[in-house]
């Protein structure tokens, strides 16, 4: 039987190629298989702003970039979180898990396009993989998605170089703790290192974070 949930909201952060759609697959069925949810939902940043960029007509905000865009506004990626949040806080149910996922340089920054509201009822996934492991991960999942389904797009390499090649949690984590991220990011905050190869090593520490998420629940 499935509980109230009270942490409807998974936020995965990282880098893109860090694994954050090989976490949703496993979590969902670790979720199902526990009754800790029978509903999930996948939220990507990706198509929104894209939604976003279909408006510019006029192009003020980006420009058309070998096949693809370049974004030149930067404050269109706050706004894409602020569509986000609008979103989901009219789907959530007591039975459905929503997982948003996006990748930031600035993930302080970034929080911020969030209602309290929101946060309140969140857990943060932040999966840390160092950048090269990253951008090869990104290249190959982009070749094995073929243009099919929500993974089929590649951040262009110079763009994983510019704005994702560091952040403000991996600088955090060095230089402060995972502690002074709780108190002064958010209090659910749970670090998984994928930087290894194989899902049997992910799987195993995915069973902590569904034990971290069910403690945070019964401690609301």
């Amino acid at each position: 039987m499935v509980k109230n949930i009270k942490n409807p909201f998974i936020i995965l952060l990282g880098r893109p190629g860090c694994g954050k759609s090989a976490v949703f697959k496993i979590l969902t069925e670790k979720f199902k298989d526990k009754g800790i949810a029978c509903e999930f939902e996948r939220i990507d940043d990706f198509p929104i702003l894209k939604e976003l960029l279909n408006m510019d007509v006029e192009g003020k905000r980006h420009e058309k970039k070998d096949g693809g865009f370049a974004v030149t506004d930067w404050t269109i990626i706050d706004e894409v979180l602020q569509v986000i949040n609008k979103r989901v806080l009219k789907k959530a149910t007591e039975t459905r898990i929503i997982f948003i996922e996006f990748a930031r340089a600035s993930y302080t920054r970034a929080l911020k396009n969030f209602s309290q509201d929101f946060l309140n009822n969140s857990v943060i996934l932040y999966i840390k993989a160092d950048f090269q492991t990253c951008l090869q991960r990104n290249e190959e999942r982009f070749l094995r998605a073929e243009g099919k389904d929500l993974d089929s797009h590649i951040v262009p390499p110079d763009l994983m170089k510019s704005y994702y090649k560091d952040d403000d949690i991996e600088d955090l984590l060095e230089t402060k703790g995972e502690e002074y991220i709780r108190k002064n990011m958010h209090e659910k905050v749970f670090i998984l290192d994928n930087n290894e190869k194989g899902l049997d090593r992910l799987e195993s520490k995915l069973d902590h974070f569904v034990e971290f998420y069910v403690k945070g629940t019964k401690n609301l």
